[in-house]
């Protein structure tokens, strides 16, 4: 089920309706037979790999508490964790090394047989499988106690604002929760419904209109030149924002209507100064699982920081996606992480020899600018299908540039429009950078408080209308069918 569908607008308020009409010792059972039924309205059978999941990790978590030493909790772990990427290897990666082993094989002349898995990719199984796998290490390392309540272990693994997309909770965050005796609670709907709203904005309104100007290019790399594929991956860099903040909004405001607080996912990323800080403000759940599960114990072995930060990247892109343009990705994201923090001092320098330090702001917004565009032009990987098609944007984006101006001005045989407004006509095109000029005024003024506040402070009558706007954008703007969340294919 998507969140931007007829279905959900009915299914949540249902829901919503029922949790609160029952006494909240059995609150849980509507929260779970929800869950498993928004999970299963999209493929009914994959459910059983949740539940699989989630006995085997309650029972691992069960005995691993019957034990204080460690080495007697160790064979538990390695149970629960093996299964756990079994399942995520077998559906997500089987056929990525497979296909690799045949390559290789084929190079070297060896007859490699092995035939190609036909399954379908179960929805956001890196996010619930990660978020098992956190809990029953945390019990392992003696972090949390094992959670007795299958019901509300179930809960945890398949609650469903975040089941398919995130946020990746912690069990001492999201788990203890459902122990509360929540009531219900006038402002902390309307603070929730108000997230909601935002979320389907951003979806809607900006990342579904940017997601056609994105697949004028990536969608026919042969035919794409120079500016428009940089343009293309700059737009690109603002759909993937809105469409996977967009989701955490509405997560987050599902979740607070129930009384649940879920993590911040993101953290305004296309305003930091730095490409190190930039990716802890992006994907935040991510970001703090690889910190806790992967890089300090890396560091406990005495690593060095650098292959740390690649080796956190590399999987990072692997996560994502079984590809090389994912992987490629990651090394690169890597890269510059690395880059980031170890020229701090020197950059620190070059900025104070430049005499940008006098400028703040005009500091401040070059700083933001190279961020976005390293993140942007390098990310073409992301948005690339395939490898192929990776390799045809890098060559073709040296191409057209010098003559770029002069066909813009000309506009022969509708350059403009393939160029500049990638696919659109001029009208089109300038609602849409209208609706994202006015979305980045609006978010530049959350960043200063929240999204709460941003109405709170204002009068009544601005506030609402501001609702009515996002509502009628949200309208006018719907397609016909659902766009799925960008997020939901990891």
């Amino acid at each position: 089920m998507f969140f931007n569908s007829i279905h959900f607008l009915f299914f949540l308020p249902i829901v919503v309706f029922l949790y609160y009409s029952f006494k909240p010792k059995y609150r849980w059972i509507i929260l779970l037979i929800a869950s498993y039924y928004f999970y299963m309205v999209w493929k009914p059978i994959y459910i059983l790999l949740i539940i699989l999941s989630t006995l085997i990790d309650y029972y691992c978590s069960l005995k691993m508490g019957n034990y204080e030493e460690k080495k007697l909790r160790k064979p538990y772990v390695i149970i629960s964790i093996v299964s756990n990427l079994l399942i995520l290897i077998t559906f997500k990666y089987f056929n990525f090394f497979n296909i690799a082993a045949h390559d290789l094989a084929s190079l070297l002349g060896i007859e490699y047989a092995v035939s190609y898995l036909n399954v379908l990719l179960p929805m956001g199984i890196s996010f619930y499988t990660f978020q098992t796998m956190s809990y029953s290490l945390d019990v392992y390392k003696g972090n949390i106690k094992p959670e007795k309540h299958l019901g509300k272990f179930a809960l945890y693994v398949t609650f469903f604002p975040q089941l398919v997309a995130g946020p990746i909770e912690r069990a001492k965050n999201l788990l203890s929760q459902f122990h509360f005796d929540f009531k219900y609670n006038h402002e902390q709907t309307v603070s929730g419904v108000r997230l909601i709203m935002w979320g389907l904005f951003k979806k809607i309104v900006i990342a579904d209109q940017l997601s056609s100007m994105v697949n004028h290019v990536y969608g026919n790399p042969e035919a794409s030149q120079g500016f428009s594929i940089y343009f293309a991956s700059l737009l690109f860099a603002q759909q993937i924002y809105c469409d996977f903040s967009g989701y955490s909004d509405i997560a987050q405001g599902s979740a607070r209507i129930m009384g649940v607080k879920l993590m911040d996912n993101f953290n305004f990323p296309f305003y930091a100064t730095s490409y190190n800080n930039f990716w802890g403000r992006w994907h935040t759940s991510l970001m703090q699982w690889f910190r806790d599960y992967i890089m300090f114990p890396l560091v406990r072995k005495k690593w060095k920081w650098q292959s740390v930060f690649m080796t956190v990247f590399l999987i990072s892109g692997l996560w994502h996606g079984a590809d090389w343009t994912f992987i490629i990705w990651g090394i690169i994201n890597g890269f510059f992480v690395i880059y980031s923090k170890a020229s701090s001092d020197f950059r620190a320098r070059m900025i104070v020899k430049l005499g940008i330090d006098k400028y703040p702001k005009t500091r401040h917004f070059l700083q933001i600018l190279a961020v976005v565009n390293i993140f942007s032009i390098f990310g073409l990987f992301f948005p690339a299908r395939s490898m192929a098609d990776a390799k045809i944007l890098i060559a073709n984006y040296f191409k057209g540039w010098s003559d770029l101006v002069g066909n813009l001005i000309a506009n022969e045989n509708g350059f403009r429009q393939e160029v500049l407004y990638l696919g659109k006509d001029v009208d089109t095109f300038t609602i849409i950078i209208l609706f994202f000029i006015l979305f980045e005024i609006i978010q530049w003024k959350m960043s200063k408080s929240s999204v709460d506040n941003f109405f709170i402070n204002k009068p009544r009558w601005q506030a609402w209308s501001i609702y009515l706007f996002f509502i009628f954008s949200i309208i006018i703007m719907s397609n016909i069918e659902e766009t799925p969340f960008i997020y939901f294919q990891f």
